[in-house]
C-alpha cells in the first residue's frame, strides 16, 4: 500500500514532535530538524515544533537559537543571540550566534561592533563552516571603521591561522604591511623611541557645553585614541543620546572615556543601559556623577 507524499510529511512531522523530550533522541537533532522545516518554508509546522520545544526545554540555548533564526524582528533576534553569547558561550550555538550578530551590526552600519563579534568568531571558532565569509566581512568592517592598524594585525593572524583558505582581501589593503614577528623584532631594535609631546590633560579634547544636573551617567567605552572615541560617540548620538568624552590617565597612558546621558537615579541609568545595548550592541554601566 502506497502512501501519498503529503501523508509521509505529516508522519515525519509527528515523529519529530513526539521525539522531543525523549532522552533517546538528541535535542541537537531535534533543533536541526526544526531548522530544516523552516528552511523548507514549512513555517507553520516549524512554529508548532518550536512551541513544543520551548515548553519542554525553556531557556535552552538551542531553542533560543532556533527562535532567533525564525524571528522576523531583527532587533529581538539580536537579543536572543546576545543571551547565548553571554550565558552559553560553550554551547554549539555560540559560533553561529557570533556570526549572526556580526552580520546584524554590519547591516546596520555599526562596523566597530560588527567587527568585535567577527574577530571573536575568527579567533575562537576556526572550524565554523562560514569562517571565510566572517573573515571577509571583518576586513571590510575594519576598513569602514578606519581601524587600519588593528586590521593588519588581524590579517597577519588570519593568514597564519588559515593557510589553506582563500579570502577576499580588499584592494585597499596593502599585503606588504602585514606584520610578522621577525619584522616586528627588527623594527623594535632599529627604530628610535618616539616621545610624545608634553601637554596638559584634556588639551585638544572638545568640551561639552551641557552641564550635568542628574546623579548618574553611563560609561560606554574607553579608547587610547580620541578619533576612535569620537566615532563611537557619534554613533551613540545618532540615535538621540548625548555624549561627553573625558580624558584620564590610567597606568601612565591617556584614555578617552565616553560618558552618555544624564540620569536622576541608578534605575533610570540601568534602563538606558539596556536600551543602548539593544540598539547598538554597546555595553555600558552607570557611574555616579562626582
Amino acid at each position: 500500500m502506497r502512501m501519498g507524499k503529503a501523508h509521509l510529511i505529516k508522519i515525519s512531522l509527528l515523529l519529530l514532535v513526539l521525539s522531543i523530550g525523549s532522552p533517546k533522541f538528541g535535542l541537537s537533532q531535534d533543533i536541526d530538524g526544526l531548522l530544516t522545516l523552516f528552511q523548507q518554508g514549512k513555517t507553520d509546522s516549524a512554529e508548532a515544533v518550536l512551541s513544543k520545544m520551548s515548553f519542554a526545554y525553556p531557556g535552552h540555548p538551542g531553542v533560543r537559537y532556533a527562535r532567533a533564526i525564525m524571528q522576523k524582528d531583527a532587533l529581538f533576534a539580536a537579543g536572543l543571540y546576545k543571551d547565548i553569547v553571554r550565558n552559553h558561550s560553550r554551547s554549539q550555538y555560540m559560533a553561529g550566534s557570533l556570526m549572526h550578530l556580526g552580520e546584524y551590526y554590519y547591516a546596520q552600519g555599526l562596523y566597530v561592533q560588527s567587527r568585535q563579534f567577527f574577530i571573536r568568531l575568527i579567533r575562537f571558532h576556526p572550524e565554523y563552516s562560514d569562517i571565510v565569509n566572517a573573515v571577509n566581512l571583518s576586513l571590510r568592517a575594519g576598513l569602514a571603521s578606519r581601524q587600519l592598524d588593528s586590521v593588519y594585525v588581524d590579517l597577519a593572524y588570519i593568514v597564519k591561522k588559515y593557510p589553506g583558505k582563500a579570502f577576499d582581501i580588499p584592494e585597499e589593503l596593502d599585503v606588504t604591511r602585514i606584520p610578522s614577528r621577525s619584522s616586528q623584532l627588527k623594527n623594535t631594535r632599529e627604530s628610535e623611541p618616539v616621545v610624545a609631546p608634553l601637554r596638559r590633560l584634556g588639551e585638544g579634547v572638545p568640551r561639552s557645553s551641557n552641564r550635568l544636573t542628574g546623579q548618574y551617567v553611563l560609561q560606554a567605552g574607553a579608547f587610547g585614541e580620541y578619533g576612535n572615541a569620537r566615532r563611537l560617540a557619534d554613533q551613540i548620538e545618532s540615535i538621540g543620546y548625548s555624549t561627553t568624552i573625558k580624558e584620564r590617565i590610567s597606568n601612565g597612558k591617556n584614555l578617552y572615556f565616553i560618558m552618555v546621558g544624564d540620569y536622576p537615579d541608578r534605575t533610570a541609568a540601568m534602563s538606558a543601559v539596556d536600551m543602548l545595548e539593544a540598539a547598538l550592541g554597546i555595553p555600558s554601566f552607570p557611574v555616579a556623577i562626582e
